[in-house]
């Protein structure tokens, strides 16, 4: 990859985590924060994750150092550190990238990603220029207005097996393919169930991951647990 290159969201999907390095700003009387955050991933490289303002940007971009003392005094570059909430992933393959929407009535913009692995998830939050990595954390008041568009209102069978395929739709609107084939599942968002839709800008894969059994169906509950999706509770399910 080409340094300082910016990447979508969906290249991550089906990367393996090779490494995490992160920069930590200390203080005298303070705990250390965090100043920046690389993830090293298979066939990508090191990725800077960088909050702008809000929301982040994906950049290919190699760990800095040394840092200049007189802008950022105190600082520690450290690979894989112990109980980073990243650190226990390392091995693994990115199986999904959701967007983390802020809606408060006011403003609305995308806050952040959650990043799914097979060991668990991890979300990674830019909020006025800082990078708030959440695992298994409530993040008090903020929480009531984030939002995962993975709740589904509608899904449609349309194979059974070999591959078991269904068209989707989120209590959103957005249309989503599932299918699951030789172990293989994947989820893909693209602008309608059209195929002639489907080579555009609003295309892009979601999610993919290889369960090792080489098998060819799956029950819609078991795929949508290993894809981090879900039903609405008053969700229309059509079967074949």
């Amino acid at each position: 990859m080409i340094d300082h290159e910016e990447l979508p969201p969906a290249a991550f999907v089906g990367k393996r985590l090779v490494q995490v390095t992160t920069a930590w700003h200390h203080y005298s009387d303070h705990e250390p924060s965090l100043l920046h955050l690389w993830l090293h991933l298979e066939e990508l490289g090191p990725v800077l994750i960088h909050t702008p303002g809000t929301g982040l940007t994906l950049r290919v971009d190699r760990p800095h150092g040394p840092y200049e003392m007189a802008q950022h005094g105190n600082v520690s570059v450290v690979d894989d550190s112990p109980g980073f909430p990243l650190t226990r992933f390392v091995g693994q393959q990115v199986r999904s990238v959701r967007e983390i929407s802020y809606n408060d009535g006011r403003v609305d913009f995308t806050a952040g990603l959650t990043l799914q692995f097979p060991g668990g998830s991890v979300r990674l939050l830019g909020f006025d220029d800082d990078l708030v990595i959440a695992h298994d954390q409530h993040l008090g008041a903020v929480e009531a207005f984030l939002y995962e568009d993975v709740s589904l209102a509608r899904v449609v069978q349309t194979c059974g097996a070999c591959p078991s395929q269904w068209d989707a739709w989120t209590s959103k609107g957005q249309y989503l393919y599932l299918r699951y084939r030789r172990g293989e599942g994947i989820v893909e968002q693209h602008p309608s169930q059209d195929t002639d839709t489907w080579d555009g800008e609003e295309s892009r894969l979601w999610t993919i991951w290889d369960d090792g059994t080489n098998g060819g169906w799956i029950d819609l509950a078991d795929f949508l647990a290993m894809a981090g999706l879900r039903l609405a509770a008053d969700a229309e399910v059509c079967t074949t």
